[in-house]
C-alpha cells in the first residue's frame, strides 16, 4: 500500500505575488478614494466659487436698481417742485427678467412719516412742538392720554445727550443698567426704528402698531403732507381730526397740494384754526430705495437711504445694507 502524498511547502515566490496583489489592490482602493475626496472638494470648491460669483452678480443688479432710483429721483427734482404718489418715482419696478435672473426694486418716500429724532434738539433739549405731535401719533397707535407723555419723555431721555431723567417717564443710564439684561442709552439719534423696542415701555406690539408712521431718519427735515398718512397728518395739525385727515388725504390723491399756501387753504375749508405749518412741506428729502435681484443661486436684497438735498438734485447716499 501507498503511502499518501505529502503537502508540499508553500512556494516562496506564490507568497510575494498573492502579497503583491493585495498591496495592489489596497493601493488601488486608496487611489480611488483620494481621487472621489479630490472630486468632492473640487466640486465644493467649484460650487463655492458659482456662489460667490451668482452672488457678486446679484448685487450689481440690486445696485443697479438704486442707481435707477436715484436717476428717477435726480430727475424728478429738476422737473416737479413738489413730491406726491402720483409721480414716476413711486411706480415699483416689477420683477424683470435680466440675463440669468431678474431684478425688482421700489422706492418709499419716508419724507411722509414722523421723524423720531426730531423730538430732540441736541443741546437745545426737547422740542414742545413735535412733542405734542408724538403724543398725538401715540393716541393713534392707540396710546392712552395719560402713557403717552411717559412714553415720549422715555424717547427723548434714549435720544438726548445728557444723563438727567425727565418727569414723568423717563429713563437714563441708571434705569437701564438695572433691566436684564442692561443696557446703555446711545444719548444720540435712533439708528432705527426696531431700536424702539430698547426704550423703556416700547412693547414689541406698540412699536409694530408705530412702524408705518415713523422713521429714524437724521435731524432736521419736514413732513411731507402730499405723502403722509393719516395718522401722521392729524398728529402734525393740531386740531386736524382723524376723519378731516383722511378726507384730505383722499383728496390729494386727485390734486395734490402745490404749496404750503394751498394746503392750509384746505386746512381753513375745515374749520381749522391757529395752524402752525413749521416743519411741514409739500417736498421730500428721504427715501428708502429698495433693490432686489436674482441670479443663478444667490438673492440679494439692498436696502439704501437716499437724502436729496435743495439746490442739489443727485441723492446722497445716507447708509446701505445688504440683506
Amino acid at each position: 500500500m501507498l503511502p499518501p502524498p505529502r503537502a508540499l511547502p508553500p512556494s516562496p515566490g506564490g507568497t510575494q505575488r498573492g502579497a503583491a496583489v493585495i498591496l495592489a489592490l489596497l493601493t488601488v482602493a486608496l487611489v480611488a478614494g483620494l481621487a472621489a475626496a479630490t472630486v468632492g472638494d473640487l466640486g465644493v470648491a467649484m460650487d463655492q466659487v458659482i456662489g460667490r460669483h451668482d452672488q457678486a452678480q446679484a448685487r450689481q443688479l440690486a445696485r443697479g436698481a438704486v442707481d435707477w432710483a436715484r436717476n428717477v429721483l435726480a430727475e424728478d427734482g429738476r422737473t416737479s417742485s413738489l413730491d406726491h404718489p402720483g409721480e414716476a418715482w413711486a411706480v415699483k419696478i416689477p420683477p424683470t427678467p435680466v440675463e440669468e435672473g431678474e431684478v425688482s426694486g421700489e422706492l418709499l418716500d419716508l419724507s411722509g412719516r414722523f421723524n423720531l429724532n426730531s423730538l430732540s434738539e441736541g443741546i437745545e433739549g426737547a422740542s414742545p412742538l413735535q412733542v405734542s405731535r408724538f403724543v398725538r401719533l401715540l393716541g393713534h397707535a392707540g396710546v392712552s392720554e395719560q402713557d403717552a407723555l411717559p412714553l415720549a419723555q422715555a424717547l427723548i431721555d434714549w435720544i438726548d445727550p445728557d444723563d438727567q431723567p425727565r418727569l414723568p417717564g423717563g429713563a437714563e443710564s441708571s434705569w437701564y443698567a438695572g433691566q436684564a439684561p442692561p443696557r446703555r442709552p446711545p444719548n444720540g439719534p435712533l439708528a432705527a426704528v426696531a431700536e424702539l423696542t430698547q426704550v423703556r415701555g416700547f412693547t414689541p406690539g406698540l412699536v409694530a402698531r408705530l412702524r408705518p408712521f415713523v422713521a429714524a431718519l437724521p435731524p432736521g427735515g419736514s413732513i411731507n403732507v402730499n405723502t403722509a398718512p393719516p395718522e401722521v397728518l392729524s398728529a402734525a395739525i393740531e386740531g386736524l381730526s382723524l376723519d378731516a385727515a383722511r378726507l384730505l388725504v383722499v383728496e390729494r390723491e386727485r390734486a395734490p397740494a402745490r404749496d404750503m399756501n394751498s394746503f392750509q387753504r384746505r386746512l381753513e375749508e375745515r374749520n381749522v384754526d391757529n395752524i402752525n405749518t413749521t416743519g411741514l412741506a409739500v417736498r421730500s428729502t428721504y427715501f428708502l430705495a429698495t433693490g432686489r435681484a436674482r441670479f443663478g443661486v444667490s438673492m440679494v436684497r439692498m436696502e439704501v437711504l437716499l437724502h436729496r438735498s435743495e439746490g442739489q438734485n443727485w441723492p446722497a447716499i445716507v447708509w446701505q445694507k445688504l440683506l
